[in-house]
């Protein structure tokens, strides 16, 4: 809940910000790039795109049946794009950042019933993804437009998993239920995008891919 929070704060202060610069290129400039025809992304183009996704990968095996419960919690990412100056045949190519995170649960629910005494206890197995990679995207000329594109990219770099496991069973065997250790693992993504503006500075976005998750879709916002 807190990093959800932390990043509806940055996405506040972000908007914040597109909104002063758009302001502040208005003032310099009165013919805005929708105007003159230039694409969504061009040679002086710098973005950075807040997201939420959904259907992540199991990186990790969990028991099921009865008693077991499992969740798999939307992911959270922030990337950063900008535009490589000069242009690349038919179009822009975009190098960048990309930060990302989702938490993972299974947890067992233990009920005993022996001569007339009850006891429950839980064993509670958490995952935590964080993904940190360099990003790159092509954007084609052919696809971009005053208001919309398409484009596609790769990304490369690591996933940092970390893990905790707890219980309100005293005894000191109840470590069995414990599943896995937290590690570091390469990283990876092919995925295609869209982007459409509905202001000169902020737009909505969706991605498609195989990284921390399969579809992810937020805001983009232009500098």
């Amino acid at each position: 809940m807190k990093k959800f929070k932390l990043i509806l704060i940055i996405i506040a202060i972000l908007i914040a910000l597109s909104s002063i610069n758009a302001q502040t290129d208005k003032k310099k400039n009165n013919t805005s790039p929708a105007q003159s025809g230039a694409g969504c992304f061009d040679e002086n183009s710098r973005m950075l795109n807040a997201g939420i996704g959904f259907g992540g990968f199991n990186y990790y095996s969990a028991y099921t049946g009865y008693g077991y419960s499992y969740r798999n919690n939307p992911a959270f990412s922030l990337s950063y794009e900008q535009a490589y100056r000069k242009k690349l045949g038919p179009g822009y190519l975009g190098l960048g950042a990309y930060f990302g995170f989702q938490n993972s649960n299974s947890t067992y629910n233990y009920f005993w019933n022996k001569n007339g005494y009850n006891s429950s206890y839980y064993y509670k197995n958490s995952w935590t993804n964080y993904m940190i990679a360099a990003r790159g995207a092509y954007h084609p000329d052919i696809l971009n437009s005053e208001k919309a594109e398409l484009y596609f990219g790769l990304l490369i770099g690591l996933r940092i998993q970390t893990y905790n496991y707890e219980t309100n069973n005293p005894d000191p065997d109840a470590n069995i239920y414990r599943i896995s250790n937290g590690s570091v693992y390469p990283a990876y993504s092919l995925f295609i995008g869209g982007r459409y503006y509905f202001t000169q500075n902020i737009g909505l976005f969706a991605e498609l891919g195989y990284g921390i998750s399969y579809l992810t879709g937020g805001l983009s916002f232009k500098f």
